[in-house]
């Protein structure tokens, strides 16, 4: 698995100019639900977080293609509790609840910085999941996406117990690139604890960087006024 990742990498970098770093996974975990999919998700996929909520109970229209997929997904499931299609809100970002675990914690007594990362990727993918083009849809067409930048800001910390919304909006589509804007607040009072911008790579079937899928593309134009490059 080690060698061809490693050639993964390669073609991404001679092929765009692509690095990959190994990524803190924290206490999530890599998710490997089909055969081959951690050899591409391995340094970007966490567990959700077992305290993770929608806020907001509209449902989205999903296209045709994967609406039986989003319907076997959006269940509520014992790591998934009181789990609702969420509703958009005016500036265009969706929101996920979520609840710091103990055994995020540092020796500070707060969220350890690696954490961070896999709350946002947890974000990123339950939004997916809600408009119908989830990571099982990418990897039932031969298709996935990886992380190729992530840059972050930390304004505050989160410590055991605390409630908090992963704030999660796609801005950009550049090619085979997809930039998605983050920010993380406390729940009640809404205090800025971190902001974060990530770049998202299309990789087609041989692994090798694609224009962003039309499916994701028409998604992110439809829900979020994303603009095109």
């Amino acid at each position: 698995m080690q060698q061809q990742m490693g050639s993964l990498v390669h073609q991404l970098r001679a092929a765009d100019g692509i690095s990959f770093g190994s990524g803190a996974q924290g206490q999530h975990g890599a998710v490997a639900r089909r055969p081959g999919r951690v050899v591409v998700a391995a340094a970007h996929v966490a567990a959700r977080p077992k305290y993770c909520r929608l806020r907001g109970a509209a449902a989205i229209a999903v296209p045709e293609t994967s609406r039986q997929l989003l319907d076997q997904q959006v269940r509520p499931s014992s790591t998934t509790p009181n789990l609702k299609l969420p509703t958009i809100r005016k500036d265009k970002f969706f929101e996920i609840e979520m609840k710091v675990r103990d055994d995020e914690l540092d020796e500070y007594g707060v969220v350890n910085n690696a954490i961070y990362a896999s709350y946002l990727h947890s974000g990123r993918d339950v939004v997916l999941e809600q408009l119908g083009i989830s990571v099982d849809y990418w990897t039932s067409t031969g298709n996935a996406m990886a992380l190729s930048e992530l840059n972050l800001k930390y304004f505050a910390p989160l410590r055991s117990g605390d409630r908090f919304v992963v704030r999660v909006k796609p801005v950009q589509i550049k090619g085979v690139r997809m930039i998605v804007e983050h920010m993380i607040e406390t729940l009640p009072g809404r205090k800025l604890v971190l902001e974060g911008r990530a770049t998202v790579v299309c990789l087609n079937k041989d692994f090798r960087p694609t224009r962003v899928f039309p499916e994701l593309s028409a998604r992110a134009m439809e829900v979020f006024s994303c603009k095109v490059a």
